[in-house]
């Protein structure tokens, strides 16, 4: 089942203006470690609010990802001096290699093993050095993968326990610089949200 954000766009637009203080404070880490003008690849960019327009604001080129043509339409016209690329995550091959790639909000669309494909893909297209910032599930517990309602349109959603997402990174060759939960788990709707800052070691 396919996260189908074209049907939801109107009310997402009107949801998705700014970032949390906790989600704030990491990308803001993020930022901090980047070179002045800096190429970021942002993977599942949607319509580019708020994160790309915060990435835009520090001065860096952005090439947004992103399934949802509506969504896209929005980026483009709002930003139109970047790049945007209508794409499956799943099928997307970097044709560069980028200074900082952001994967927010939309990595536990997608199933696990299509996770960790994604994940080796990014961490291959980093410059030496470079900085991942990302968004999974934030349980300890193994949560099968499972469907919840998001303005009456039902959307997947998949994660590794964050030990076993840390651990797929550090075996990537990504150091982990923070991880933190954006959202604690409530023990019913809310499974969490852990937010990640990582940076490619040099080999």
């Amino acid at each position: 089942m396919k996260a189908d954000y074209n049907s939801i766009s109107e009310h997402w637009l009107t949801a998705r203006k700014t970032l949390p203080a906790k989600d704030q404070e990491l990308f803001e880490l993020f930022l901090g470690k980047l070179p002045i003008n800096s190429k970021i690849l942002d993977l599942g960019c949607g319509h580019g609010v708020p994160v790309a327009t915060l990435i835009a604001n520090y001065g860096h080129k952005i090439v947004g990802v992103d399934r949802s043509e509506t969504l896209l339409a929005y980026a483009r016209h709002a930003m139109p001096e970047h790049d945007w690329i209508l794409r499956e995550l799943e099928d997307f091959e970097p044709a560069d290699n980028y200074d900082g790639i952001v994967i927010w909000d939309s990595l536990f669309h997608l199933p696990r093993a299509a996770q960790l494909t994604l994940l080796r893909k990014a961490a291959e297209a980093l410059n030496p050095n470079g900085m991942l910032i990302l968004s999974s599930g934030g349980s300890e517990n193994d949560i099968p993968p499972f469907t919840d309602q998001m303005f009456g349109h039902t959307f997947f959603y998949d994660s590794f326990t964050i030990s076993q997402l840390l651990l797929h990174c550090t075996e990537l060759g990504l150091n982990i610089i923070k991880s933190a939960l954006v959202n604690t788990p409530d023990g019913k709707r809310d499974k969490g949200r852990l937010g990640v800052v990582l940076q490619k070691s040099i080999k």
